[in-house]
């Protein structure tokens, strides 16, 4: 069962060793847990999700308009069939996306927004994500024995994306009617906080092979450990493979991801807390930069 664990932002000034315990315990359980955030605005993730049905309800070619150009960039939108998260399935991914790195570098380009209200609730839920994140960041850093802000130096928000994600209904004529509409993957930076609507289908890879149905519930955050963490904890922290199953095949499903990746220049070592003369480390260093863009090439080529 994935653990469930109740957090406020507020706490990273001065966590209580008990709610570090339970964090560091639900992490190592299996990558994955689920969050309740009580100060978290929820309003601004209500927003967010409504600009978001109202921006993929437009016409294919409104959307095209926002086209994402490159994986170097990695902003804009992203139609059916053009991302495969599992590119060794030879199946591409049954989604639509909307994707925004760096996104408020990118108050300025205006061209990029579909308006002015997307970009306000986009930019406005992208802070607060940000903040839940370095709280969490900073309690995963003391567990580490390092200073507070270790990990939040190493995200000025480079490679800090949201990203929109439709699964559109699989009774639409015209669609593979395989329920896997997301393939199976893992994330590639620190940490992913994940939003959903009321409809589950995020599954994960459980210890004994088999794939574990999340629960979808409102005002609650699903964390997931990402590659660089792996590396960092040396594997005491997985990043499990987790993919998307269609449940409802007649109704669309939305979700928001946040993805909390170092910068590129960040050089990702094992950890000392996490080695020992019976552990010694297992990864190589590599730059965050140098994991991500791999990561991102292979998944979106044709």
């Amino acid at each position: 069962m994935t653990p469930e664990l109740t957090w406020r932002v507020k706490d990273s000034s001065n966590f209580e060793s008990d709610q570090l315990t339970l964090l560091d315990q639900a992490l190592r359980n299996n990558g994955f847990l689920k969050l309740r955030v009580p100060d978290f605005d929820w309003a601004k993730a209500s927003q967010a999700f409504l600009a978001s049905r109202r921006f993929f309800a437009k016409p294919l070619s409104h959307k095209r308009q926002f086209g994402y150009q490159s994986a170097a960039t990695n902003f804009g939108y992203q139609g059916l069939f053009e991302e495969a998260l599992d590119p060794a399935s030879g199946f591409a991914d049954q989604k639509e996306a909307f994707t925004m790195r760096n996104a408020l570098t990118h108050q300025a380009d205006k061209h990029v927004w579909p308006n002015s209200d997307f970009q306000s609730s986009m930019s406005a839920f992208y802070g607060a994500c940000f903040d839940l994140s370095k709280s969490l960041m900073a309690g995963i850093a003391v567990i580490a024995g390092l200073p507070k802000d270790y990990f939040s130096e190493r995200h000025s928000g480079e490679n800090v994306t949201l990203r929109l994600l439709r699964y559109p209904a699989l009774a639409i004529d015209g669609f593979s009617h395989d329920p896997v509409v997301a393939g199976k993957h893992s994330d590639y930076g620190l940490l992913t906080l994940l939003f959903q609507d009321e409809q589950p289908g995020l599954e994960v890879l459980g210890p004994e092979g088999d794939w574990q149905l999340l629960s979808s519930e409102a005002e609650q955050v699903v964390v997931n450990v990402g590659d660089l963490m792996q590396r960092w904890t040396n594997d005491a922290y997985p990043s499990t493979l987790h993919r998307v199953r269609q449940m409802d095949p007649g109704r669309d499903r939305y979700s928001i991801a946040f993805f909390a990746d170092p910068d590129a220049s960040t050089v990702v070592d094992v950890l000392p807390n996490f080695m020992s003369t019976d552990n010694p480390a297992r990864y190589q260093p590599i730059t965050a930069g140098a994991h991500i863009q791999g990561k991102l090439e292979a998944s979106h080529r044709p």
